[in-house]
This record gives C-alpha cells, sequence and structure tokens, in this order.
C-alpha cells in the first residue's frame, strides 16, 4: 500500500506523532542541560581526535599544511594589507605558520600554557566562545523573544528628551568674581536680557535641540544632568554647575520617556536574548565542570594579601 492509499486517520496519526516529535526536540533545544550535554560531547570528540592524532614515543609528528590552510593564510594577509599575496609570500606565509605550529605544539608538550595568564585566559575565553555558540544554535521561538522584551520593556522605552539653552561662566577665567557675575547675569536674564550678551565662549555652543539624557552626561557630565531634569521649563535657573564651570540654564522643551513596540526593536531585542542565553549557559556549565574539582583557597593567605580598604587606609 502506498502512502496515497493509507487510511485517513493512520495518515493524521503520523502527522501527530511528527509533530510531537519536532515539538519535544524544539524544547530540548532551548534547555541549558542539553547544551550542557553538547559542549560536553564536543570536548569528548576533540580530545578523542586529539589522542588519535598525538603521535607515538619516538615518531614523526605529522604538520599538514592542506588547501584550507592555505586559503586561510591567504585570505587574512588579503584581509590585512588589502591586496592577496603573491607566490614568495605566500610561502614565506606558510613558512611562518609551521614555525608557529611546531613551537606552539612544543611549548605545549613543555606545559608552557600552564603559566601564562594570557594563554590561560585566552583558553578559556574560547571555552565561553565554545559554549556561548552552542547555547545560541538553536534559532528561538518568537513567543519567548516577545517574553523576554516584555521583561526588559523599560530598556527599550524612548528615552525623554530636553531642549534649552545655558549661559556659560567659567571658574578658572573668572575667578572669585564668578559667582557674582552669575547672580548678576541672572537677575538680568529674569528681567529679558539677551542672552547672547553676557557669559564666556563655550566650546559645544550654547543651545541644546532635543538631547536625550546620555547625550548631556556626555557633553556636560551626570551632576549638570541630574540638575537640568529637576529644572522648570521656560524659566532662568542657576547656577548648575558642570566639569567645565557655572551655567544659567532654561528649558525650552521636555519630551516624556515613550515605550516602543517590540517591532520597532527586535533586532535589539534578539541579540540582547541571545547575549543573555549565552550568559546563563555559561554560568551553567561552568557550575557542571566546576564540579569535577575539589577546590581549597588559603583564606588567611588571602586575607594577609588584600589591600586594605578606603576607610583604613583613609586613617
Amino acid at each position: 500500500m502506498s502512502l496515497h492509499d493509507q487510511p485517513p486517520a493512520n495518515h493524521a496519526l503520523e502527522l501527530v506523532s511528527s509533530h510531537r516529535g519536532r515539538s519535544v526536540f524544539a524544547r530540548w533545544l532551548h534547555e541549558p542541560l542539553f547544551h550542557f550535554f553538547l559542549l560536553g560531547a564536543a570536548l569528548f570528540a576533540l580530545n578523542a581526535w586529539r589522542s588519535a592524532e598525538r603521535p607515538p614515543e619516538n615518531a614523526t609528528a605529522q604538520i599538514e599544511v592542506n588547501a584550507a590552510v592555505i586559503e586561510r593564510l591567504r585570505a587574512a594577509s588579503e584581509r590585512q594589507f588589502g591586496k592577496a599575496p603573491d607566490a614568495e609570500d605566500l610561502r614565506g606565509l606558510v613558512m611562518a605558520h609551521i614555525r608557529e605550529e611546531v613551537f606552539c605544539r612544543e611549548a605545549l608538550a613543555l606545559g608552557l600554557d600552564r603559566d601564562d595568564t594570557i594563554v590561560r585566559r585566552r583558553l578559556a575565553q574560547k571555552m565561553e566562545f565554545l559554549t556561548g555558540d552552542i547555547a545560541s544554535a538553536a534559532e528561538p521561538e518568537d513567543a519567548a523573544v516577545r517574553e523576554f522584551f516584555e521583561k526588559h520593556a523599560a530598556r527599550y522605552a524612548k528615552a525623554g528628551r530636553v531642549s534649552f539653552r545655558h549661559v556659560y561662566f567659567s571658574r578658572e577665567k573668572r575667578g572669585v568674581e564668578a559667582e557674582t557675575a552669575v547672580a548678576e547675569s541672572l537677575a538680568a536674564l529674569t528681567k529679558g536680557a539677551n542672552d547672547e550678551t553676557m557669559g564666556d565662549p563655550f566650546l559645544h555652543g550654547f543651545e541644546f535641540a532635543e538631547r536625550e539624557p546620555d547625550d548631556v552626561v556626555a557633553t556636560f557630565g551626570e551632576e549638570f544632568a541630574r540638575q537640568l531634569a529637576a529644572l522648570p521649563a521656560g524659566e532662568w535657573r542657576g547656577p548648575v554647575t558642570s566639569s567645565y564651570g557655572m551655567h544659567l540654564v532654561r528649558v525650552d522643551a521636555r519630551t516624556e520617556p515613550r515605550a516602543v513596540k517590540f517591532d520597532e526593536v527586535r533586532e535589539t531585542v534578539l541579540r540582547d536574548f541571545h547575549e543573555e542565553r549565552r550568559t546563563v549557559a555559561n554560568r551553567e556549565v561552568f557550575e557542571k565542570l566546576r564540579e569535577r574539582y575539589q577546590v581549597t583557597v588559603d583564606e588567611a593567605a588571602l586575607a594577609k594579601a588584600a589591600a586594605p580598604t578606603t576607610k583604613t587606609a583613609a586613617r
């Protein structure tokens, strides 16, 4: 009996079973424990491969510079210098690769990587990258990404904006007279004086339109941004201090933060979702791997080596 000759009920049963199988597999793809098993399998396979590649005692080790290696060397050189290497240059790259491979293998055989902070850190990073790549291999379900967006909605809201003008007074230039100049100018501005006629030159200008809080912080500093957020609109106020000096400020307009729709920030949310999933997977895999080791810390030596706290140092 062909597939088309099967009774409809049997055909439907097969479809349901197939759908359930895919659903179970999809759920497994999102389980951190499954990622750990995948990582373990990859490490086991890598160790088996390295064991197979390791030559016996007194045997000559093999270094194979195949087409894939040559192409990688050629492409890397072209990216770096903007042109493909000629025959002589390419042969030089191959010889450099062989030299590096020989010294690298001998260094690993001697255990020189064990006390090298840079090498150890790089190896640890590669393990983390491997775990992260496995964790993000499966395409996430749209519902999971939307749930992540709802949980972190405040992160993606459009920041409020502010438009303002300011008059700048340099403490360095005016010295002790700066505060007097600020008070006199504020009184004049309140009565309608033209702000262009007073104050000192300012590198970044005097009028700022629709700036987000981060922009204000980047230009004037956190203290200025904090004081600016509390000023009423339509009035000259001050002095508002910054790392530059003192300012008289008039807020012209403000827009409040607003929530955004998921589709507006989908790509950003997806990127953050993957990053959090990699972080969680790395943490959980580390905890599993950590169970293989018995770790002891000399707490007395740790306490003795620690620098004194700020308060103790001040005393």
